[in-house]
C-alpha cells in the first residue's frame, strides 16, 4: 500500500498546490499553533506548505515518501529526503520540533506518532483529519480518542476545527485526483462513472474534521 501512496502523490506534485487548499490552510493553522524554533522536521512534507508557513530563523528538514514531491520541496527548501514516517532515519532528538499536517493518516499513526517524538527534542505538532471528515466517502480516518490516547503522559494542548474543501461536482473528484487523496483503503473496486456521479450529487457540503495537536516533549 506504501507504494501506492508514493506513486499517487508522485503524480499529483505538479498538480498539488493549486488543489490542495483545505491542505494550505491546515498548515497556515497549525504553524500559528505551534509557534515552533530552531530545527523542524516538516514530516510528510509534500511540497512544504507547513515549511513556508514556519516563523522567520526556523531551520526546515522535509521527509516525504513521494520522490517528486520531495524534489519540489528541495527546490523550495533546500534539504529534503525520501523516507518513511513510520521508520524514520534520524537519530534520536534530532530537531527541536517535529511537524506534521495532513499525512499521518496514510501511516500507521501508532507507529509514525511514536517516531515523531522520538526524533523531537522540545514538541511536536500535528494536524490530521479524524473520523467525522468526508463522511459520505466511508475513508478509514483515525478516531480523534485514539490519537490523543497516543500521547498520554505528554503535556498536550489540542482542537479540532472543520476545514471546508472548497469544490463542488466535478471539480471535487479533481480535488481528490490532483493532491493525491483519491486512494481508499477501504474500496477495493474502482467506482464507475455513474458511480461517481451519484456521489458527488449526493454531497451538500465536504469538509475535513481537522484535529489540531501540540505536544511538549521536554
Amino acid at each position: 500500500m506504501k507504494g501506492a501512496y508514493s506513486l499517487r502523490f508522485s503524480r499529483s506534485a505538479q498538480t498539488y498546490d493549486r488543489w490542495a487548499l483545505p491542505q494550505r490552510e491546515s498548515a497556515r493553522i497549525l504553524a500559528e499553533f505551534v509557534k515552533p524554533e530552531g530545527t523542524v522536521l516538516d514530516l510528510g512534507c509534500g511540497t512544504g506548505f507547513v515549511s513556508s508557513f514556519l516563523p522567520s530563523g526556523c531551520e526546515p528538514v522535509g521527509l516525504d515518501l513521494s520522490k517528486e514531491m520531495v524534489a519540489l520541496y528541495r527546490e523550495r527548501f533546500g534539504r529534503g529526503i525520501v523516507g518513511d514516517a513510520e521508520e524514520l532515519p534520524f537519530k534520536d532528538r534530532s530537531f527541536d520540533y517535529v511537524m506534521s499536517n495532513f499525512s499521518l493518516h496514510w501511516t500507521d499513526v501508532k507507529r509514525s506518532s511514536h517516531e515523531a517524538l522520538r526524533v523531537a527534542r522540545k514538541g511536536v505538532g500535528i494536524a490530521l483529519p479524524v473520523e467525522g471528515s468526508l463522511e459520505v466517502f466511508n475513508f478509514p480516518f483515525p478516531e480523534e480518542d485514539f490519537v490523543l490516547s497516543l500521547f498520554r503522559g505528554y503535556e498536550t494542548s489540542h482542537f479540532v476545527r472543520e476545514i471546508e474543501v472548497p469544490f463542488r461536482g466535478w471539480d471535487l473528484v479533481c480535488f481528490f485526483h490532483y493532491t493525491g487523496s483519491s486512494l481508499n483503503p477501504r474500496r477495493r473496486h474502482l467506482l464507475t462513472r455513474e458511480k461517481i456521479l451519484n456521489l458527488i450529487n449526493s454531497i451538500e457540503g465536504a469538509y475535513f474534521r481537522m484535529l489540531f495537536l501540540y505536544v511538549r516533549v521536554v
